[in-house]
């Protein structure tokens, strides 16, 4: 019996009722947390793979064609999704991008057998009802049924992780974050908010940046800091030295027309840093992103480089780069800051 932790799924584009279930292991309105996998195959219709993360579950789909004479066209849209939960991983950033993007070529293949089942088109046009529970496969006859759950059962398993799944302890020393920092009022929560919001604009992409781009999201996390004692606090954990310890990267963020803004969230991030100067750990990479508000004038580059040392951690290896960025409005530049914070993670 396979984990509930990890589900595979075969959806199509119904040209009537648009995306549909050919069939899944497990039923996704069942699922806490799962992926609305007809949302991804409505605003995509570009063949490939690509990884593409949704709260708890991470996800490896492929996205493929088969011929058809009773389709506009003459194709027939369908995509395989493979989704597992993240907790089952010890570190949830490179671990969960490489075993996602390691399954493509078992997509592929997966594909390419669903491709030889010369029923299955007919199939996808048979009338049903967008109220039906009941997965399309479980309208064809006994033999195409019989054997397209043969090969998709086959390479669930070669999905699969070899080791049990089911229930997972995580160690929360194995745990990993990018810790979001800043002084009050910056948008640390906004930020937070508008990066889970523009993932959907960049699944069409197939780069390595914006596949492990996918994968982080559900690794961010507001490093909060109680001003009134000067306690910080992570979902983990209520100990700074602990929070430091499951740091794999920092995001900076201040106000950019507020000198005070830049100097107090250096103020928090140097509390962070001497904790870790204290517990002789190396620095992990920085990304400092100067929020710019509305029509406000901007505070000078060199500012904000002296203010944060960047020359002087740059000359001791530290890798840091400042980005200013208005996250209201300027998706693209936000990706590129994230991809170049990722990219020194991996």
């Amino acid at each position: 019996m396979m984990s509930q932790d990890q589900i595979l799924c075969v959806t199509y584009f119904d040209q009537v009722i648009g995306p549909n279930t050919l069939y899944s292991s497990k039923p996704l309105s069942e699922t806490s947390d799962a992926p609305d996998v007809n949302r991804i195959l409505e605003f995509n219709d570009e063949e490939g793979t690509f990884i593409f993360a949704y709260r708890k579950f991470q996800t490896v789909n492929h996205i493929f064609y088969i011929d058809s004479d009773l389709a506009r066209g003459g194709k027939e849209l369908l995509m395989i999704t493979y989704m597992i939960k993240t907790a089952i991983f010890k570190d949830e950033i490179v671990d969960v991008f490489k075993y996602l993007d390691s399954k493509a070529p078992v997509l592929e293949d997966f594909a390419l057998e669903i491709k030889k089942l010369d029923e299955i088109a007919s199939l996808l046009h048979l009338k049903k009802s967008s109220l039906s529970d009941d997965y399309v496969i479980e309208l064809a006859d006994e033999e195409l049924k019989s054997s397209f759950l043969d090969i998709f059962n086959r390479y669930f398993i070669k999905l699969s992780p070899k080791y049990k799944l089911e229930t997972p302890i995580r160690d929360k020393r194995l745990i990993k974050k990018i810790f979001i920092i800043g002084a009050p009022r910056v948008g640390k929560t906004t930020f937070l908010k508008n990066i889970e919001l523009i993932q959907f604009l960049n699944i069409r992409k197939n780069d390595l940046p914006t596949r492990i781009y996918e994968v982080v999201i559900e690794n961010l996390e507001i490093l909060k800091y109680d001003e009134g004692i000067s306690k910080f606090e992570c979902k983990e954990y209520e100990n700074l030295e602990n929070c430091v310890n499951i740091s794999q990267g920092f995001i900076l963020l201040f106000n950019l027309s507020d000198k005070n803004s830049v100097i107090r969230t250096k103020e928090i991030f140097q509390i962070v840093d001497n904790t870790r100067l204290e517990m002789e750990t190396e620095l992990a990479p920085i990304l400092l992103i100067g929020n710019k508000f509305y029509d406000k004038e901007d505070i000078e580059p060199e500012f904000v480089f002296k203010t944060f040392e960047v020359e002087e951690l740059k000359e001791l290896g530290i890798k840091i780069k400042y980005f200013p960025i208005n996250i209201l409005k300027e998706d693209e530049k936000v990706m590129e800051a994230l991809r170049w914070l990722i990219k020194n993670i991996i």
